[in-house]
């Protein structure tokens, strides 16, 4: 995973739950006594996992909870770092979501030919329906789920939520429906 996120984790970690100390504190539970992530280095994903962890155990709140918070925080963070990627200004929550897998993944990792991206699909079913797939070894689907919700706080957009199929309980990839809400 680039270190653009954790540098996100530790933006989240400061601005939300308690500040540069907080983030300390988590660097050390996890054995870290100084350490800078790097933007474009790649960093073991369970590194993120064991800080998401750790901050579940600190705010005595389920890892799914933590996770799905800090992906929207990260939603909108996203659309800032790599705005050069979307194609059009007048895009909205599922413009992003649909070319999410396709146009943007592809021009964020073309120069590396090693990196792999979670595999993302959508498609809408209606104007307020859209269904994601998502797969990936790393099974951020609660993540996922949070970036969803930060992109429609960005784009002033209400969604309710619903994952059908999970990775988490056995399956090959996870469904997840949002639906726009009026």
């Amino acid at each position: 995973m680039y270190g653009v996120i954790f540098d996100f984790l530790r933006d989240y970690v400061i601005e939300r739950h308690g500040g540069e100390e907080t983030w300390k504190a988590m660097l050390k539970a996890n054995g870290y006594g100084y350490k800078i992530f790097f933007p474009v280095t790649e960093y073991r994903d369970e590194e993120l996992v064991a800080l998401a962890r750790t901050a579940a155990e600190a705010l005595h709140t389920p890892l799914s909870a933590v996770l799905e918070d800090f992906g929207a925080y990260v939603g909108n963070k996203l659309m800032t770092f790599y705005h050069m990627y979307t194609k059009d200004e007048q895009w909205k929550t599922f413009d992003v979501i649909e070319n999410a897998g396709g146009c943007i993944h592809n021009a964020i990792h073309k120069h590396n030919s090693m990196r792999k991206p979670p595999k993302i699909s959508a498609h809408r079913e209606t104007d307020d329906l859209l269904v994601l797939r998502y797969q990936s070894h790393r099974k951020m689907c609660d993540v996922v789920k949070g970036v969803i919700r930060g992109l429609g706080e960005r784009y002033g957009e209400s969604f309710h939520i619903e994952e059908t199929c999970c990775m988490h309980d056995g399956a090959g990839e996870c469904i997840i429906n949002v639906y726009r809400i009026h």
